[in-house]
């Protein structure tokens, strides 16, 4: 039996962009977890971001697509395709989770939730052509999980990744993490995670857990201290919260995070906006003083970068220029995104009477405005072209150049390099789509 698994395109109307420098997290991890269960199972792998993907050439018995909300318009018409040539298709991911029915519609069978309970027996009926419509994942524990595997790309990744934990604490209102991996946390055993990090033969990783230190101090301190005694020359980035730092045990925390290899945090700052705060419910998430704790990383040799949100329907024209003041004054990046509510989260549910009518899923993807404001001033062209000028501005040379050494030498060079990695490449690209809508405008296409 033949498996494609698919990585769908990140651009808009799914058209292949050059993608990110990461490997497709869920599918190495599905690959791994194939050969575990099922080891006579032939897999392919395509990331349809860099490599072209022509449905009508596909050979497999059973075809997947891991489907976030902006990629749902192209991986359905792909499925449908597939579908009309006989083809079965499998659909997961947050977007199929959070909409079950509409993503039915396109699919021979999909996944709600997380696979390991099933994997094996959803294989086994995918032989026989006898799928099931539905199949329901519970939260299992994290013990035993496979390697992923990572030879099977026909294109090149700068990033590994690794994960220590599943489910999220807080209940950010923008999040669904919370409500498909549970809000209690699981975690993997720390022997496991540090063997499997030290046997891979990357050397940069990006922590894909949602939170990489405020889910268990006890654990994650643990955790870097072993990461810290075994892995040599591995360096890794993740996101995490600003209130850890305010507790008791973070000196240790951020020491030995250090010492585990992390270079870069994207911290969950999340709005300048104390109304669009407590929208989000993200307050509690926040440290006493926020701008002292963005301090205290950086002198562990950590660089910070800001995860903020901006044009929700509490945000004002001022906020966009009050960011970029915010990141001048602190000597740090941000990265800013169109606040986007998400199917299967509380916004979606409180900004639903707002949404614009007629915008495909693909229109969710953090650079467009969804739903009208009430605020003066706030329209939809403007959002969206505030929100293209911050970023260019962002990150230009010389800004790029001023943050770097507010970073600790006890960093150097990683987390200096790794500063650089982050941000240069953002401003480039952030130029480039600036550059872009502007092309589209001028036809009229916007």
């Amino acid at each position: 039996m033949k498996l494609l698994l698919i990585s769908p395109p990140f651009g808009e109307k799914g058209q292949k962009s050059k993608g990110l420098p990461i490997a497709p997290p869920v599918l190495e991890y599905l690959t791994g977890l194939t050969n575990m269960v099922r080891p006579e199972i032939e897999v392919q792998l395509v990331d349809a971001n860099k490599e072209n993907f022509d449905p009508d050439t596909a050979d497999a018995d059973l075809i997947g697509f891991t489907v976030l909300t902006p990629q749902a318009p192209w991986v359905y018409r792909t499925a449908d395709r597939l579908r009309a040539a006989g083809k079965q298709v499998l659909l997961g991911g947050i977007h199929v989770s959070a909409l079950p029915d509409e993503a039915r519609q396109h699919a021979d069978a999909i996944v709600v939730g997380e696979v390991e309970e099933f994997w094996g027996d959803l294989l086994d009926d995918a032989r026989k052509r006898q799928l099931k419509p539905v199949y329901h994942g519970g939260f299992p524990e994290l013990k035993g999980l496979p390697r992923p595997v990572t030879n099977l790309w026909n294109t090149n990744y700068v990033y590994g990744y690794f994960q220590t934990s599943r489910g999220c604490p807080h209940r950010c209102t923008f999040c669904s993490v919370h409500q498909f991996f549970g809000g209690k946390v699981r975690v993997r055993p720390i022997d496991e995670v540090v063997a499997e990090v030290a046997s891979s033969k990357r050397r940069l990783f990006w922590g894909i857990d949602d939170n990489v230190w405020g889910v268990n101090m006890n654990y994650t301190i643990e955790l870097y201290r072993e990461m810290g005694k075994t892995l040599r020359g591995k360096s890794w980035f993740g996101s995490g919260d600003l209130v850890s730092v305010d507790h008791p045990r973070s000196e240790e925390l951020l020491t030995n995070a250090r010492k585990a290899g992390l270079t870069a945090v994207l911290v969950g700052w999340e709005s300048n906006n104390l109304g669009s705060l407590e929208e989000y419910k993200a307050v509690n998430k926040q440290a006493r003083q926020r701008r002292d704790a963005i301090k205290k990383i950086r002198d562990h040799g950590i660089e910070v970068m800001l995860f903020m949100m901006i044009g929700g329907r509490q945000d004002r024209p001022e906020d966009y220029e009050g960011i970029l003041k915010l990141c001048d004054e602190l000597k740090v990046s941000a990265h800013p995104v169109m606040t986007t509510p998400f199917p299967g989260t509380e916004l979606y549910d409180i900004y639903k009477p707002y949404l614009v009518p007629g915008l495909d899923w693909d229109f969710f993807d953090g650079n467009n405005a969804v739903f009208e404001s009430d605020v003066p001033g706030m329209s939809r062209v403007f959002r969206e072209d505030s929100i293209v000028k911050l970023r260019a501005e962002l990150f230009t040379i010389p800004r790029i150049l001023s943050r770097i050494p507010q970073i600790s030498w006890k960093g150097f060079p990683m987390s200096h390099i790794t500063s650089w990695m982050i941000q240069y490449p953002q401003g480039r690209a952030f130029k480039q789509f600036a550059r872009e809508r502007e092309l589209m405008k001028a036809k009229g296409l916007l």
